[in-house]
């Protein structure tokens, strides 16, 4: 019994260490299956068959046994899966997040020849260029791929095969990136650049057959088949591109034209469109980082004929016209195929290379703002892409095809001399180089203070002449200013209006500013007479405003404009004496030939239309206020324009009216002042009468008595020793018939 029990005892253990074991062997193939699933990527049926269908013959069967090797690595850029897998130099990678993108990346790390990955007529001038370490990318997106994030073997082919840069980028559909050292067409137009052909990095959208699954409807029933099926149509149109590019900040001392590029990158298309593209640096302006992207057609050999190439150049927001001149004189390159265009990329630059290094100075002071300055462009750095919209581009230089050309065009904001000019249109080729632009300015234009007005502002530039101008025109005062060479120029004419000027000069800085130079010049007086077409009234008023409100300026004198006042204001005088005098003796010889009543009275009374002359004999009991004492002819026209303007007879008026009215006769006698200023005649005589009675009939002159304000007999006398010795010291009678017959005449000085 004791036997039997340990033979069942001894059976049960078996049987437990059988099952145990059973299930340990489930358990590992369990285990074991749940990993291979885990591993197994789900990759799409199309980026197989584009893999497959990839023209590298030797490597086909050994491609599609690694499909099933892929195995889980490290992840990045937000995605779910990272798979990779690697046989001898060959790397298989497959990124994915799902069925909206799906990245296949094939590395070669070996040297291989250019594979047939290109369009023919590309293909064919690449001609015997080969790769090293190339990068074949099979994607259903556009896709960027962090060097951080990159698991480490793929992480060392890109630190020693693309130049270590932070991020490939991958574009839908079919591309290659290679280390290249090229061959072919292509070698010879870069090296006509001065590029050396093996220090570049290629990257290329590829050209090859596509699956039906992707070409037809099928690949529209995927989830990114509409985008296969694009990148697909994208890989044989004239767009697809091949691009070589260099490590980060290296600089590339092109020599056609002049300039060193840096983060460049050269391209050709399709349609044998070549060109490059990056951050430029002229001679003479190495601080100024300029975007410029370059493009000509190749022809089917892969040379340049230089026919239709175009330059687009954006500048950054601190850009002068010196600095443009020295972009300008990069492109005086010695190529024989533009020799016939003036020896450059712009048309006639070397007749005006030399002058335009000659104006560098007033170059210097005119700032050309970009109104879009283009964001910072770093190759390798996907936060600082290469700007491609045209908004960003102020400058564009056009082949030999263009109208004019080939010729350079830029524009943007000017300010020039610290003045804000307006838009600046710019244009370098035949002519050599010409802009303008203009709008209104305030300076300060001397005496007359700030004031506003409108300068255009001209650059020419060329074999024969080197100006920039600017001109402006205020109330007809010309304002100039001219720069050439280190000087500034200023000029401000002279008007009749404005009767002083402005001149001065002063050297050119990159901070000269024009409203400063404007500041410190007072303007100086200018000889009215001297400026053209100042006459008449106009030269009288340009004298007044010299003589008061400029009367502060240099010059031309305030004393020597008062002069000259004083000229014209006699010759006015005398011109007008005449005039009048001549209307005085045109109305006399009208008087002295009338016959009417009054003209007889006046002439009973012994009165004369002129002068004094000897007394004359009257006939019995004149009319005594004709008496030539009390009424004088010329007298009373000179003393009363109103009488004279209403056109009536002086001697009719003077006894009608006149002689009523208190109005005065003559220089000697006024009978209501006299009356007034003696109060017995007032008492005694009563009326203008009496008082011309008492006059007349010798009374008030025998007393020395004075008749009106303007004369004094007393005075007279006592004024002129001569009379005085003649007719003693009160001999009033004898002085006032002397100053009847003779003093008046003699012009003497009756007056109190």
């Amino acid at each position: 019994m004791n036997k039997l029990r340990r033979v069942a005892e001894l059976a049960l253990n078996l049987k437990r260490k059988w099952l145990t074991l059973c299930i340990a062997v489930v358990l590992v193939f369990s285990v074991h299956t749940q990993t291979y699933a885990n591993n197994s990527p789900e990759i799409s049926p199309s980026l197989k068959k584009l893999l497959a269908g990839l023209p590298i013959a030797d490597m086909k069967d050994e491609l599609q046994g690694m499909l099933v090797e892929l195995r889980k690595t490290s992840c990045g850029n937000n995605l779910k899966g990272c798979y990779m897998t690697q046989s001898g130099p060959l790397q298989l990678y497959f990124f994915t997040s799902g069925q909206s993108q799906q990245t296949l990346l094939l590395v070669v790390d070996k040297k291989m020849a250019m594979p047939r990955l290109l369009g023919e007529k590309v293909q064919k001038v690449m001609g015997e260029t080969s790769l090293s370490a190339p990068i074949i990318s099979i994607s259903t997106t556009d896709f960027d791929l962090d060097n951080i994030k990159m698991p480490p073997p793929l992480q060392k082919v890109v630190r020693e095969n693309y130049f270590n840069i932070n991020t490939l980028s991958f574009s839908s559909g079919v591309q290659v990136a290679a280390r290249t050292n090229l061959g072919g067409p292509i070698k010879l137009t870069m090296e006509a650049f001065g590029v050396k052909a093996n220090q570049v990095m290629m990257r290329a959208a590829v050209v090859m057959p596509m699956p039906a699954d992707l070409t037809g409807s099928a690949g529209a029933d995927m989830a990114h088949g509409n985008t296969m099926k694009q990148a697909g149509a994208d890989a044989v149109s004239p767009e697809a591109f091949v691009e070589f590019q260099f490590a980060p900040n290296a600089k590339i001392p092109l020599t056609m034209p002049k300039v060193t590029l840096t983060d460049a990158t050269f391209f050709i298309n399709n349609a044998l469109t070549f060109g490059y593209k990056g951050n430029a640096a002229f001679s003479g302006a190495e601080n100024k980082k300029i975007i410029m992207h370059f493009q000509t057609p190749l022809n089917p050999a892969g040379g340049m004929d230089l026919l239709d190439f175009a330059f687009r150049m954006a500048t950054p927001a601190s850009f002068t016209m010196e600095d443009a001149a020295h972009m300008m004189v990069a492109m005086a390159t010695p190529d024989p195929r533009l020799l016939k265009y003036g020896g450059g990329f712009i048309r006639n630059i070397n007749a005006f290379k030399e002058p335009l290094m000659m104006m560098t100075k007033p170059l210097s002071v005119v700032q050309l703002q970009n109104p879009t300055p283009p964001p910072p462009y770093r190759f390798g750095d996907s936060s600082k892409p290469f700007p491609e919209d045209n908004k960003y581009y102020n400058f564009v230089l056009l082949g030999p095809l263009a109208q004019g050309g080939p010729l350079m065009h830029g524009a943007g904001d000017v300010t020039i001399l610290g003045q804000r000019m307006g838009w600046l249109y710019a244009t370098a080729g035949q002519s050599g180089l010409t802009g303008d632009t203009g709008r209104a300015l305030t300076l300060k234009l001397g005496p007359l203070g700030k004031v506003s007005f409108h300068m255009q502002a001209t650059t020419a530039i060329n074999a024969d002449k080197q100006e920039i101008t600017l001109l402006g025109n205020f109330s007809g005062q010309k304002v100039e200013v001219g720069m050439s060479g280190n000087t500034m120029k200023v000029a401000v004419n002279a008007t009749c209006v404005n009767p002083f000027e402005i001149k001065t000069q002063v050297e050119i800085k990159p901070d000269t500013d024009l409203a400063r130079v404007f500041e410190g010049q007072g303007g100086v007086n200018v000889d009215p007479s001297k400026i053209s077409g100042c006459i008449g009234k106009e030269l009288e008023a340009a004298y007044k405003k010299i003589a008061g409100e400029f009367s502060h300026l240099g010059g031309y004198s305030a004393s020597a404009a008062n002069a000259e006042l004083k000229k014209i204001s006699d010759a006015a005088a005398e011109v007008a004496r005449k005039e009048y005098e001549k209307a005085k003796d045109e109305a006399r010889e009208l008087a002295s030939r009338s016959t009417s009543a009054a003209n007889k009275a006046f002439n009973d009374a012994g009165n004369v239309f002129k002068g004094i002359g000897k007394k004359k004999k009257h006939k019995s009991k004149p009319d005594a206020r004709l008496d030539r004492s009390i009424f004088n002819w010329d007298y009373y026209y000179d003393h009363n324009p109103d009488v004279v303007k209403s056109g009536m007879d002086l001697v009719t008026h003077w006894l009608n009216h006149g002689y009523h009215e208190g109005r005065q006769g003559s220089l000697e006698f006024n009978a209501k002042w006299y009356l007034a200023n003696y109060p017995d005649l007032q008492r005694n005589l009563g009326d203008y009468d009496g008082a011309v009675w008492h006059w007349v009939e010798g009374h008030g002159p025998r007393e020395g008595r004075q008749a009106s304000p303007d004369f004094s007999v007393r005075d007279y006398l006592a004024r002129y020793p001569d009379l005085q010795r003649a007719f003693g010291n009160q001999n009033y009678e004898a002085a006032y018939d002397h100053w009847i017959e003779h003093g008046k005449a003699e012009g003497r000085n009756g007056r109190p």
